[in-house]
């Protein structure tokens, strides 16, 4: 039933992305963020939905008057120069085939990035966009939240399988990611049942993350939350609320999961920590001897680090996207790599100052500041974790790109004198009968009755 149901709402997207290209682009950031396919039991786990989508809306984009040039930026020209390292470094890769597997990954997640960027031109457009990013991950949030819920946090809550979210730990950074966007959107929406949604799916979001066991999960969590703390006003009710939220989580969770989490200082003698280390240490290696293109994509294969239940594995992953970048792409990816995250930071800075000056662009604003703390999460969480190609990651990476597009080009409010407010009902009447009152016709208003 649910392969029928997914082949049924693609094969409707499919026509939308040959008369829209841009409702093409939203549906393939729906499928390759979501996975709905991995939620299915039959022939639809198999089938490249993501591709199908993009094919048409490639090909539409091309033959219509769409802007044809992707929103040149600072940071979208630094992604350009990620990729063409890649690809320099896939040349001379220590593990070729692999490599070149990994590599038209990341082609096609930048390809998907510069597309995005060219059709996502308006501000409806980007709305749109921040709602299917965020909604295609908050799923996994309210699913697991409702699960944690279900189990007293008994079992551990995963992800779409195969997928970079597939574990525990992979699938609590995602979440982590997409709770600013969250709540984004719930500052910007107006309905007083879509609002009291969103902050449902948040607090089931939250509970998902805590369900998900992971240590590396709960310290992005937590930097998160000091940085949210830290900007708001209300600092006072937010500590409540925090404190509120850790007296429930006492309740629900299990004493194993305590257990777990209290291990996170102790990593001078938990195993799994030294073997980071020791994985690091490779890295850091391979990087000296190949410091300009470092041992290619997916060089830790041959680092032969046994580890896990008996040591059955033969090597060991970088388990960092900071290291994972280092032995891939040496020392010269690790520092684009680092200004490409660096550059998304201080845009999503610049874009929260916006409102000061210009408060028409408020909405804008607050997307900067969603979009940073969403950084922090992913710069804090990803330390511990093989995700230096999440396409979360590049996906809001187009959303700050248009959003700082848009924010540098918006026209100026206009300046039009507003009209006169007259709260005394005597004056006004005087005003009135002298012809001098000035109503909300501007200038041309004088003297009419």
């Amino acid at each position: 039933m649910r392969d029928l149901l997914l082949t049924a709402i693609v094969g409707a997207l499919v026509p939308a992305a040959l008369f829209r290209p841009h409702i093409g682009m939203l549906a393939y950031v729906w499928v390759s963020l979501m996975a709905p396919h991995r939620l299915t039991h039959g022939f639809a786990q198999e089938v490249p939905w993501a591709m199908l989508l993009f094919v048409p809306t490639l090909l539409r984009w091309l033959a219509s008057s769409e802007r044809k040039l992707p929103l040149w930026s600072p940071l979208s020209t630094l992604l350009a120069l990620f990729g063409l390292l890649a690809v320099l470094s896939t040349t001379q890769a220590m593990a070729p085939e692999l490599a070149a597997e990994k590599r038209d990954a990341l082609l096609k997640i930048l390809l998907a990035l510069y597309l995005t960027t060219a059709l996502v031109d308006r501000p409806e457009r980007l709305r749109w966009l921040v709602w299917v990013v965020t909604l295609s991950i908050a799923f996994y949030g309210v699913k697991g939240g409702l699960f944690v819920l279900a189990t007293a946090g008994a079992h551990q809550v995963l992800g779409p399988s195969p997928s970079l979210m597939a574990d525990n730990n992979g699938i609590a950074l995602a979440l982590v990611m997409i709770l600013p966007l969250l709540h984004h959107l719930y500052e910007t929406s107006r309905p007083l049942w879509l609002r009291a949604c969103l902050v449902a799916a948040g607090g089931l979001t939250v509970l998902a993350v805590l369900g998900t066991w992971s240590r590396g999960g709960l310290l992005a969590l937590l930097a998160m939350a000091a940085v949210l703390w830290w900007r708001s006003r209300a600092k006072l009710p937010l500590a409540l609320l925090g404190g509120t939220g850790a007296l429930a989580l006492a309740l629900l969770m299990p004493e194993a999961w305590y257990a777990k989490m209290g291990t996170i200082d102790e990593y001078g003698t938990d195993a799994s920590a030294q073997l980071r280390f020791t994985a690091w240490t490779w890295a850091v290696e391979v990087a000296r001897d190949r410091p300009w293109l470092g041992g290619g994509f997916r060089v830790f294969v041959l680092n032969n680090i046994r580890h896990g239940a008996g040591g059955h594995s033969d090597y060991l992953n970088a388990h960092s996207i900071y290291f994972e970048v280092l032995g891939e792409l040496g020392f010269t990816g690790l520092a684009l790599f680092l200004a490409i995250l660096s550059g998304a930071l201080i845009t999503a800075g610049r874009l929260m100052r916006l409102e000061q000056g210009r408060p028409d662009l408020h909405e804008l604003a607050r997307l900067g500041a969603a979009l940073q703390v969403s950084l922090v999460g992913y710069a804090v969480g990803g330390a511990l974790l093989n995700m230096a190609l999440f396409e979360l990651f590049y996906h809001l990476l187009a959303v700050l790109i248009v959003a700082d597009r848009l924010a540098r080009t918006a026209p100026l409010p206009s300046t039009a004198p507003a009209a006169e407010t007259v709260s005394d009902r005597r004056e006004f009447a005087r005003r009135l009968l002298a012809g001098t009152w000035r109503g909300t016709g501007g200038e041309n208003a004088a003297g009419r009755a």
